[in-house]
């Protein structure tokens, strides 16, 4: 898990961080990173998100977001 002082001011204020836990940030040095969470909640229908440029995309399965990624060029292996 990531420490969440470790993120950008502006980039830490845009995330659901009561709700959501950070897994790992692809490129953080990019100006718009690729952020991976998962789901706080029991009873989420969606454990895993990824936001990029302000956009949340939702998955039910790790595998699910590894091939998300994958697809996009933002990693080879997760």
């Amino acid at each position: 898990m990531i420490k969440v002082n470790q993120l950008p001011k502006d980039l830490k204020k845009s995330l659901d961080l009561m709700n959501f836990e950070i897994i790992k940030i692809i490129s953080p040095k990019n100006r718009y990173p690729v952020i991976i969470m998962r789901d706080k909640r029991k009873d989420a229908k969606d454990h895993w998100c990824v936001q990029h440029q302000g956009s949340g995309y939702y998955f039910r399965t790790l595998k699910e977001v590894k091939d998300y990624c994958k697809t996009r060029n933002w990693v080879k292996t997760f």
